[in-house]
């Protein structure tokens, strides 16, 4: 898909948010995930970026408990940094905070 400039448009991508497949890479693991990302103020006042990702398989769920730091790899190959900003475990879900520049 395009958008109305030319530019190639991946899923649910435009130069602000990111909804749709990704991969979490966590200790050797690669979890396919629903994210729904987006650019954002940081606490400083600069750009910063997060979201909510979602375990794609119930088998998953638990693994993801484990999670409090990793990369998300977006399907054409781009990947953040990010950390772990809620508590919850075990219900397949992370509220992350990236670090770094936006990987959409």
């Amino acid at each position: 898909m395009q958008t109305r400039t030319g530019r190639q448009r991946l899923g649910g991508v435009n130069e602000n948010s990111y909804r749709g497949l990704a991969t979490v890479l966590h200790s050797g693991f690669e979890i396919v995930v629903h994210a729904d990302l987006s650019v954002h103020r940081s606490s400083d006042g600069g750009p910063g970026w997060g979201g909510h990702l979602q375990a794609d398989r119930d088998e998953d769920f638990e693994l993801m408990g484990d999670v409090r730091s990793g990369q998300v790899r977006l399907p054409d190959g781009r990947e953040g940094d990010f950390v772990r900003t809620d508590g919850s475990t075990g219900a397949g879900a992370l509220e992350i905070t990236g670090s770094g520049p936006a990987p959409f």
